[in-house]
């Protein structure tokens, strides 16, 4: 892609690099700040506030940049992005509320998996394991978490990032396109599940000096693949433009 070349997709690429670090910075020391007093957990909500904004504001920038028509600067989609700050951030606690859902399912899916399977045995006088019907429950759940709200949602805050609140008109627009159910997942392990899982594998060795320089060559490559990942789902998402894969041309006399 040629945009991949143009001075203002590096500026804001970069830019969002510099951001994402920032943003694990302050969730690292979120992590450490104490309840103790009321100040404290005051100081806690105001870090949250700005988590929040702050990657809002970098994500929605990055969206912007590839969904609005006219060719944008990075400091122009910074600033689109910050005028939708409001409808993206509420969708983002949204959201956060539906996966904290989904979650809370997946500790619970035991006990009707339990249930199921005790029917079925009953029915088909045949044993069927719990672990079974939870297996498929589990699933499921893959599928809703890392599919159907990302393909559903996506193409809504692409839109809201570049006209506010009328963008919650795209939830689901792009459902008709199959390739997006493929290309939306992958790029989301590729962005998230991958890292969190090369951040977590630890190599036998029987030197620190090993395992830290392991550490750190597989932090940088989990970053950059984040990156590049949700760079990538941010073109998808916008179903690509004719502006980022033509060259600049001048009307025909």
């Amino acid at each position: 892609m040629s945009v991949l070349k143009t001075p203002s997709f590096q500026r804001l690429a970069l830019l969002h690099l510099l951001v994402n670090a920032i943003l694990l910075w302050l969730g690292y020391y979120w992590l450490g700040v104490g309840e103790a007093k009321i100040s404290m957990v005051a100081w806690s909500a105001y870090l949250i506030v700005v988590i929040l904004g702050l990657g809002c504001c970098a994500y929605g920038a990055s969206l912007a940049y590839f969904r609005a028509e006219e060719n944008l600067t990075a400091p122009a989609a910074w600033k689109m992005a910050w005028g939708n700050l409001i409808p993206l951030a509420l969708t983002a606690v949204i959201l956060a509320w539906i996966y904290w859902m989904l979650a809370r399912w997946a500790e619970y899916s035991g006990t009707p998996a339990f249930t199921i399977a005790s029917y079925l045995t009953l029915k088909l006088r045949h044993p069927v394991k719990p672990e079974s019907v939870r297996r498929i429950f589990d699933s499921a759940l893959w599928v809703v978490r890392w599919a159907v709200v990302p393909v559903l949602f996506l193409p809504a805050i692409s839109a809201m990032a570049v006209r506010g609140w009328t963008g919650v008109r795209e939830i689901g627009l792009p459902t008709r396109r199959w390739v997006y159910w493929i290309q939306a997942p992958a790029l989301l392990l590729c962005a998230f599940w991958v890292p969190l899982k090369l951040l977590k594998w630890v190599p036998i060795t029987s030197q620190f000096s090993l395992e830290m320089a392991s550490f750190a060559l597989r932090a940088l490559v989990a970053y950059f693949l984040l990156a590049g990942a949700w760079w990538m789902l941010a073109f998808v998402t916008s179903a690509g433009r004719p502006r980022l894969t033509q060259s600049v041309t001048v009307d025909a006399p």
